[in-house]
């Protein structure tokens, strides 16, 4: 039994990515809400750690191992040891995590029995590879928490559209995230992203802006259907991919009336700021069914499988499946038959 007096300081290492790290957020909702006179401190990348940069209550210890694994580890176990951690739970998987959490003689280690890492961890859960990744992260923070809880908060990110350039800009808003082709099987393909536009210009009963979003690798491929969107007189598209920060992102797919996106970081800053989503579905790094946002804002348009190559797969999603798709979504909303909110069993 884990005595609410006596933890002061909770550690989070956090996942890698941007997507799961936002994955996160229900299970520090679940540690804030049953130690609210606990600090919360994450090991997280510099580069990830900026999807929190609205999050007052949260404290960041930076992970730089990438440049060097050995001295990052021994920063990582000093800072560790002055803070005078209470408790740590690893979202990661790593044996070497619970390793330096071992040396960093943290009294309470809560993490999954993989990597034969089990004699560094002082409790620990068996690991069950069909959960959902939200799941996942959020039955190691309810162990610290007594099992107290039985449901799932949210996922939640704090944003304000106000902030956003887009929150200026007249007309029904819909950004577009298709990364580039280094992504293989998750780029959209920029002739039917452009087939796409062409389509919802003619359907959408309404002024209309489209934005492409995306990081400094997506740059290139956005400004493509951008110039291919105005060479067929399609004035009303932009792009801001590669020209804001993580923050500016999150504010700027807030402000957005509906976003369309293959399976990347923007499908989960929606998710977290209830902005209505069509996801496009092919083969990502992961099963979707354990990734997709728990959020009845979000639909997902899944390939027709008709070829045979993974990179080709995109092929598939046609631009009129994903124009239907968006049609009935905003109907949807229109018609408030999805909800703003959802909340979701612990167990599932």
């Amino acid at each position: 039994m884990f005595k609410v007096d006596l933890i002061k300081n909770i550690v989070i290492f956090m996942p890698r990515f941007l997507g799961d790290c936002i994955n996160c957020t229900p299970s520090i909702s679940l540690l804030k809400e049953y130690y609210p006179e606990c600090k919360v401190h994450l090991v997280i990348r510099k580069s990830i750690s900026r999807v929190f940069d609205n999050e007052s209550d949260l404290n960041f210890i930076y992970d730089e191992r990438q440049g060097n694994k050995v001295n990052g580890s021994l920063e990582l176990i000093r800072q560790l040891k002055a803070i005078d951690v209470s408790a740590c739970i690893l979202m990661t998987n790593t044996l070497q995590d619970s390793l330096i959490t071992y040396l960093a003689r943290i009294k309470i280690r809560i993490g999954y029995n993989t990597e034969q890492r089990g004699i560094f961890l002082t409790d620990k859960l068996k690991f069950d590879r069909n959960r959902h990744y939200i799941n996942r992260y959020a039955y190691l923070a309810n162990l610290l928490c007594n099992n107290h809880f039985k449901k799932l908060p949210e996922v939640k990110l704090t944003s304000d559209p106000a902030n956003s350039k887009l929150s200026k800009t007249s007309g029904f808003k819909v950004g577009l995230c298709i990364l580039s082709g280094y992504k293989h099987s998750r780029h959209y393909p920029i002739k039917q992203t452009v087939e796409l536009i062409k389509l919802l210009n003619l359907s959408i009963d309404k002024p209309t802006r489209f934005t492409m979003l995306g990081s400094e690798e997506e740059q290139i491929t956005a400004e493509e259907v951008v110039n291919d969107c105005q060479r067929i007189g399609l004035l009303n598209v932009d792009s801001s991919a590669g020209q804001t920060t993580v923050a500016q992102l999150i504010d700027d797919i807030a402000a957005l009336d509906i976003l369309i996106t293959v399976d990347s970081g923007p499908l989960h800053i929606a998710a977290a700021t209830s902005t209505p989503t069509v996801a496009l579905h092919t083969k990502g790094t992961s099963p979707f069914s354990l990734v997709c946002p728990k959020s009845q804002l979000v639909v997902v348009v899944n390939t027709r499988g008709g070829y045979i190559d993974d990179k080709e797969q995109t092929l598939d999603l046609l631009p009129t499946d994903i124009e239907a798709t968006v049609l009935s979504l905003m109907k949807s909303i229109n018609d408030n038959t999805v909800e703003k909110e959802t909340i979701n069993e612990l167990s599932i």
